[in-house]
């Protein structure tokens, strides 16, 4: 049995058809199909909806937008898809709001699958697509990318606060990181591996997780370590040059080595700190004590100080050193030169006379004494010596002003001639 139901006509030619009464014209009569009208939370309430049912909803002041009614926003028509109300139609007929319209929010996790299409952006603003605006920034203007920063000025720019890393390349085990702290740029490995400097894909120079650095070779077998090129002459191994590219040190792959300084010696020695010395003299050792004053607290008027030093070079073979006292360990003459500087702007008025004095086993072999008018405010002396010593003399430096004073500076050098 086959059947259709018509209202308004005879000849209805669908299995529902409804012809308006009066089609055409200026009738007020009113034609057309009247939805189920409810409320949003009449709809939400509904179960066992038919998948297409249709209704509309005149009201959204009851119900709240979840579950079912997740949809419901605004009055209108919507239709049941099986899970939730879907709005049919905007009353409005405004364009329906989306990304490219209006701002939005994800209601959930959405996975765009691409299959075999390509997914591209074009744009032309400086910040064209961002991320939190400077997690990440593609700059469509100039064809950049920024990492930490909305403005990049390079083709890729990563920025972070100081005292953090910034690229990480790694295969998981290997960590090859940049990193930027107190006032430098660094790159390398944080992990227990080897960082090598490549060009034309061949390794030129590598420095090793302990510490060591190779140039020429991957595998150092001392802190430094330079494989030349050859075993000749002809090449260089080290060249070591001053800044008007003067060549000062030079050693050739076959281990010859050139050192501009000594090259018109013949006879090469080395002095008592292990310095090269010409060594046509050897016979007469030229042994250095270095030592500067200490600054001292204020001293009396009139007082005897006997300056103090710390010694940075000295060979005790020679002389030891010992609160103020120099004890000669060798025979032979020595030279002291001695400089001592006086602070005396404490007094009003500052004039008056300066005295340094050395001594050997207590009696002055070399002195400086100088007189000074109201206005000075440091004295600076020289003074120096020199005699045969013997084992076990002792020399000291003593300082003296007619005012309250103090040493702020000075310096001792000791040279032995020999016998």
């Amino acid at each position: 049995m086959y059947s259709q139901v018509g209202v308004n006509t005879t000849t209805p030619a669908a299995t529902f058809d409804i012809t308006a009464k009066n089609a055409t014209g200026a009738s007020t009569n009113v034609d057309g199909v009247l939805i189920t009208r409810l409320d949003r939370q009449r709809a939400q309430s509904m179960t066992g909806v038919p998948v297409s049912t249709l209704v509309y909803v005149n009201s959204i002041a009851t119900g709240s937008q979840t579950g079912n009614a997740i949809n419901i926003d605004t009055v209108g028509y919507y239709y049941y898809n099986g899970t939730a109300w879907v709005k049919l139609h905007n009353p409005t007929n405004s364009i329906a709001a989306n990304i490219y319209n209006a701002d939005g929010t994800l209601t959930g996790n959405r996975t765009v699958s691409q299959a075999g299409n390509t997914l591209a952006f074009t744009g032309t603003a400086t910040n064209a697509f961002s991320v939190d605006n400077t997690t990440f920034s593609v700059d469509a203007a100039n064809n950049r990318v920024g990492v930490g920063t909305s403005s990049p000025d390079t083709k890729l720019t990563i920025s972070t606060p100081d005292g953090s890393f910034g690229l990480n390349h790694t295969n998981g085990t290997i960590n090859l990181k940049t990193y930027i702290g107190s006032g430098s740029g660094y790159l390398g490995t944080t992990t227990a591996n080897d960082l090598s400097l490549i060009t034309n894909n061949t390794v030129r120079m590598t420095a090793t997780s302990t510490g060591s650095v190779g140039v020429g070779t991957p595998t150092p077998s001392a802190t430094l370590d330079v494989l030349s090129k050859g075993a000749t002459s002809a090449t260089k191994a080290l060249e070591i040059n001053d800044n008007t590219n003067k060549e000062l040190l030079q050693v050739a792959d076959d281990g010859t080595v050139r050192l501009e300084k000594y090259k018109d010696i013949g006879v090469l020695g080395t002095d008592a700190n292990g310095y090269l010395v010409d060594g046509s003299n050897l016979n007469i050792p030229a042994i250095s004590t270095i030592g500067f004053a200490n600054t001292s607290a204020n001293q009396t008027a009139n007082n005897s100080y006997s300056v103090a030093f710390t010694i940075n070079k000295n060979n005790t073979a020679n002389v030891t050193y010992s609160s103020g006292n120099f004890t000669i360990n060798k025979a032979g003459y020595y030279n002291f030169s001695v400089f001592v500087k006086y602070d005396i702007s404490m007094n009003s008025p500052t004039g008056g006379t300066a005295q340094t004095y050395l001594f050997k086993n207590n009696i002055m072999f070399s002195y400086n004494l100088s007189g000074h008018g109201d206005g000075t405010l440091d004295i600076g002396h020289n003074v120096a010596g020199t005699q045969f010593f013997n084992v076990g003399d002792v020399v000291k430096v003593t300082a003296v002003y007619t005012r309250t004073f103090r040493i702020t500076q000075g310096s001792i050098t000791i040279v032995y001639y020999g016998t």
